[in-house]
């Protein structure tokens, strides 16, 4: 079922009927508790006819649109005409209009901006208990809005986010996401101050007359030298000034600045958004992972599988990077490499081992969030071998749904990576693809396997082609194409 749905009317107060209907519609449809649904007819109805009287005064000639959209306990109203210019309110833009005071007590985030000559746009989000959407997709909205008229991206000021910004930051994310994006975390605006204070997080934010009104960062992981991408986020009502643009750019100064060889990101596999949006700005993608995206709730008592992601790469530090290859996939890799334009030189093994001194040869870490779990093998041996088994074993003592094994290019020779995975193989272990830049600076082979039933292996949506390419390459590995049909760039 639909998370939006819209109607556009004239500005004819009889016509209002028909947002009603819709509206109480649609609250029924989501199953929305009465007193949800009560509030939400009352919120559109009374905005609806505000925008008919104040933008249309004595004309039926008009248009105006209305939007519903599910978010996480709420629902996000839009309101948009064509009529009379009309001051901006809300947030940093001024007060509340009297006449809608009794609204603004029953909403959060209640403004209205100017577009120029595209109109006007009045949002809201109405509090609403228990409302899941099926899919919260923020970036395919980045396009499709228009700029404020009444704001310039001048006045937009891109700064390096401190402790102090850490409770807009997570504002901002619910304004956008409810409490569905993925890094649950950011929800905390305390943890959310330490990271960035310890530089595990470089946090960028837009400013606007003292507001946050966007947001971008890059998370480090302990141990691993490329930096994650992501918490992209731009109130609605500043989106189509170029701000995502202008925080990314920045993210990437600063990595670049503080030395990270590359940054990545996990694009969803649901719709081609993401996935674009980041290929447009260099990201290549080098692996699939299957079940990745832990599921969502069910509406109907139908299980709800989990989804894919891909690993997307943007390599900063363009430099040869020393490698072996396992025979089995040799040439998978080296179609990665290519796709991310990247020169392999021949791995000194010696020297990554000493590198790894000191470090476990089994790094094992679960993600109880995303019932996942991931093994890193920087060495081998026999008592390596038995420490793989053993993390095998726990991932699915712990009834984890996917586990992911990381073989080490560098410090691993060819035939090592040829018995691993082998082994790994013997195990219902297939390719994923390339892992760059991992713990300490070396790239890794990713293997995944699949331990629920529950895993979305239909519904992939990939854009690019070598991502379809990719997948078709990994299905074959695992056994779900004929022989021969494998060939993934």
């Amino acid at each position: 079922m639909a998370n939006r749905v819209r109607i556009a009317v004239g500005s004819d107060r009889r016509d209002l009927f028909l947002v009603d209907d819709l509206v109480e519609g649609f609250a029924r449809a989501r199953g929305l508790a009465d007193d949800d649904r009560g509030r939400l007819v009352e919120v559109v109805h009374r905005l609806v006819t505000w925008v008919n009287d104040s933008a249309y005064p004595n004309d039926e000639t008009g248009e105006i649109a209305v939007q519903l959209e599910l978010a996480e306990g709420a629902v996000r109203v839009l309101v948009e005409d064509w009529g009379e210019p009309l001051a901006a309110f809300g947030g940093s833009l001024g007060e509340v209009p009297e006449e809608l005071a009794g609204v603004d007590a029953l909403t959060d985030d209640l403004r209205l901006v100017n577009l120029g000559r595209d109109g006007k746009r009045l949002s809201a989000s109405v509090p609403a208990e228990g409302v899941e959407p099926e899919e919260l997709v923020a970036l395919a909205d980045f396009a499709r809005e228009a700029p404020p008229g009444d704001v310039t991206a001048d006045e937009v000021e891109i700064v390096e986010a401190g402790p102090e910004h850490a409770e807009d930051i997570s504002r901002l994310l619910y304004v956008n996401y409810g409490l569905g994006y993925g890094h649950p975390d950011f929800y905390r605006p305390r943890w959310v101050a330490e990271q960035i204070e310890s530089g595990q997080v470089f946090s960028t934010v837009a400013m606007l007359g003292g507001e946050v009104v966007g947001h971008h960062a890059m998370l480090r992981e302990e141990g691993m030298e490329a930096g994650e991408t992501g918490v992209a986020v731009v109130h609605p009502a500043y989106r189509g000034l170029g701000i995502f643009n202008r925080l990314f750019e920045r993210t990437v100064e600063r990595a670049r600045g503080a030395g990270v060889p590359s940054v990545f990101g996990r694009a969803v596999t649901s719709h081609p958004y993401s996935q674009r949006a980041e290929h447009s700005r260099g990201y290549r993608e080098t692996a699939l992972m299957l079940g990745s995206v832990p599921p969502g709730d069910s509406h109907d008592d139908e299980p709800v599988p989990r989804g894919a992601s891909l690993l997307t790469y943007l390599p900063i530090d363009l430099r040869e990077h020393p490698v072996s290859f396992p025979e089995r996939y040799r040439e998978l890799l080296a179609a990665a490499y290519a796709n991310l334009e990247l020169q392999t030189a021949e791995a000194d093994t010696a020297r990554a081992l000493a590198e790894l001194e000191g470090l476990p040869a089994i790094a094992r870490e679960r993600d109880e969030q995303r019932e996942s779990t991931v093994i890193t093998v920087g060495a081998w041996g026999e008592e390596t071998r038995k420490e793989l088994l053993d993390g095998l074993r726990d991932a699915v003592r712990h009834h984890d749904d996917v586990a992911y094994c990381d073989l080490d290019l560098e410090a691993l020779t060819a035939e090592e990576l040829d018995e691993a995975v082998e082994i790994l193989g013997n195990y219902d272990f297939f390719y994923s693809g390339l892992v760059l830049d991992g713990r300490l600076g070396h790239d890794h082979l990713r293997m995944q396997a699949i331990l629920s039933d529950n895993v979305e292996l239909e519904a992939i949506v990939l854009d690019s082609d070598y991502a379809q390419g990719l997948k078709k390459a990994i299905f074959a590995d695992r056994g779900w194409l004929p022989d021969g049909d494998a060939s993934a760039a």
